[in-house]
């Protein structure tokens, strides 16, 4: 752990940078405070701030404090001041402060203080260890475009929460181009994942379910950006904060990932379970799902990990299951039969097709794609009345 200080006299840093390297803290930066100047926090990226005050700085720095610690929230603060006013700790928790230390020091004060610092930090790490990835992740990428991979991610979503009874994150990771919120209900959506990415650093729970969209009890989804421009903004390092912490919060996430194989695909890719590479027998899905497994091989993705889904199958088609699979070197996971007029019907409507046909055979088919995805029994088909009674609950 670093820590940064920010001390009015040289007698004081160095007792502070002793009593630090005792606790087994290193010091990342340090500077004396002019009398004069204001706090100036901008350039600071420890994990531990150790602030020297006075009265007549004190409003200003608690001010510049509490902005920081809006921001970095695990940011543990250790404020020295010679004011003893007992409202000066009211403030300084207010604020976000840690600890308060009067000035001059008691002996073995700051011992103490940083020992206090030390157990806190190894809490606060222990329980991001214990709160790691609980969900399981799934990615969907078309082999070629008009493929269908949007289609079955969200309706497998659906699915997923309705069906399934799991709570369920849907993230839009076509950024640029996509319109997965107009297959999960047609309706706008308030926020997405660039509003979310621009406040990267005070990310939390709260933060994350305030940016999704509640598409049904159990399914949330983060949309893609409204603007190209605003999707170029987004980087692979902010999208594995978002993944980390949605797959903390969710049973399940689904990804729809775009075809071109930029950083943020890979990223999502990299922390995905499974991937499914959806296609139809055509022969330029062929070809492209080929290159799309060869890349994979090369970014050491296990056989296991990927995963064949052919939709739209006609077995009167030009290329056969057989032919596929010895084509692209993998097993067809599963395959979704051709039901033109059902399914644009449901992308038209911005309705899920469980809810617009739910006896579809298409529907059948995700089922058991969702059942093998979870390693559990497909769910029964449910009633006409069962549905309702969803769907007014």
């Amino acid at each position: 752990m670093n820590a940064d200080l920010i001390l009015s006299n040289a007698t004081l840093a160095k007792a502070v940078a002793g009593s630090l390297s005792a606790a087994g803290l290193t010091v990342q930066t340090q500077s004396l405070r002019q009398p004069a100047h204001a706090l100036d926090l901008a350039a600071l990226t420890g994990d531990v701030l150790i602030v020297e005050s006075s009265q007549f700085h004190e409003a200003a720095d608690l001010q510049a404090i509490e902005a920081l610690t809006f921001a970095k929230p695990q940011l543990y603060v250790i404020l020295m001041t010679d004011n003893t006013d007992k409202a000066l700790l009211f403030n300084a928790m207010r604020a976000g402060v840690r600890e308060v230390l009067n000035l001059p020091l008691p002996e073995g004060a700051l011992d103490e203080a940083f020992k206090r610092c030390a157990s806190h930090q190894i809490k606060t790490q222990a329980q991001a260890v214990s709160a790691g990835p609980k969900g399981k992740v799934a990615a969907f990428v078309s082999c070629k475009g008009g493929s269908g991979a949007s289609f079955v991610a969200t309706n497998l979503a659906y699915l997923m929460a309705t069906e399934f009874g799991k709570s369920c994150a849907f993230l839009d990771l076509d950024l640029q181009y996509g319109d997965a919120s107009f297959y999960l209900g047609g309706a706008a959506v308030k926020n997405n994942i660039s509003d979310l990415t621009q406040q990267i650093d005070r990310l939390d729970g709260q933060l994350l379910l305030s940016c999704m969209h509640q598409v049904a009890p159990g399914l949330v989804l983060l949309a893609a950006p409204h603007d190209i421009e605003t999707a170029l903004s987004v980087t692979a390092k902010q999208l594995e904060k978002v993944l980390l912490l949605a797959r903390q919060r969710h049973e399940v996430v689904l990804l729809d990932v775009h075809r071109a194989m930029d950083g943020l695909a890979i990223q999502s890719l990299d922390m995905a379970d499974v991937v499914y590479l959806v296609m139809d027998n055509t022969m330029p899905s062929v070809r492209d799902a080929k290159r799309l497994v060869k890349l994979f091989r090369t970014l050491a993705y296990t056989d296991g990990k990927l995963r064949l889904l052919v939709n739209r199958y006609d077995s009167r088609g030009f290329v056969d299951l057989k032919s596929i699979e010895e084509a692209v070197g993998l097993p067809v996971t599963q395959t979704l039969p051709p039901q033109a007029e059902a399914v644009t019907e449901s992308i038209s409507l911005g309705q899920p097709l469980v809810k617009t046909h739910p006896k579809n055979p298409v529907v059948d088919a995700l089922r058991l794609v969702g059942a093998n995805f979870l390693e559990t029994a497909p769910p029964k088909s449910k009633t006409w009345l069962s549905r309702w009674v969803g769907a007014h609950a």
